[in-house]
């Protein structure tokens, strides 16, 4: 989901409780986080920006490659070598759930209305010279935009969707547009609405 803090809904400093996928903003003496460490014994967090794991409310960074599925789920890379394999070599892939996807043929969620919004990107993520595209983060990561720019949104959030809808290592074998669809959202000035087909 949108990496807001389900208490103060802001998205600066959110951490992950990994113990029960809420997000927390900070992790300092008064912040959400820590206290909802403190109140319910869950102490393994993790930074949604620099994807860091930490020990809360110790307040230590966890280092442990074992954590690394996690990172790479949340933010899938690609290099040029596997794009350009991507059509040649249809490999199902196992989740972690244990059931079996060809990665780029998952689902994605339906949150509300959002249906006709799914079914247009499922189809732009299985063109080729689109989704080679935006599987490669570094061609767009660095376009310069006027300032104020909001638009760049969506092109962040379709990228992160492309890789996460390509990504071999899933979790599970669909994925949450929803990061994507708010992007929508906000950028139409709510022209185009979850709640409502459009």
């Amino acid at each position: 989901f949108e990496k807001l803090c389900s208490i103060s809904l802001s998205h600066i400093n959110v951490y992950a409780c990994l113990v029960c996928g809420k997000y927390f903003q900070g992790r300092g003496l008064k912040s959400h986080a820590y206290i909802h460490s403190v109140q319910l014994s869950h102490h393994v967090f993790l930074n949604l920006h620099t994807l860091k794991f930490y020990c809360l409310p110790d307040n230590y960074e966890i280092i442990d490659s074992s954590l690394e599925d996690i990172t790479y789920v949340l933010k899938p890379t690609f290099t040029a070598q596997h794009i350009a394999h991507l059509d040649k070599q249809a490999k199902l892939s196992r989740a972690y759930d244990g059931t079996t996807y060809l990665p780029g043929i998952v689902g994605l969620n339906n949150i509300k209305a959002n249906d006709y919004a799914n079914a247009v990107l499922q189809a732009l993520s299985n063109v080729p010279p689109l989704r080679n595209y935006f599987l490669e983060e570094e061609n767009y990561r660095h376009i310069q935009r006027p300032p104020g720019d909001i638009m760049f949104l969506l092109v962040q959030r379709f990228g992160e969707l492309m890789r996460k809808l390509w990504n071999p290592r899933n979790f599970k074998a669909h994925v949450s547009p929803h990061e994507m669809l708010q992007a929508v959202v906000l950028c139409s000035k709510k022209n185009f609405q979850i709640t409502k087909q459009g």
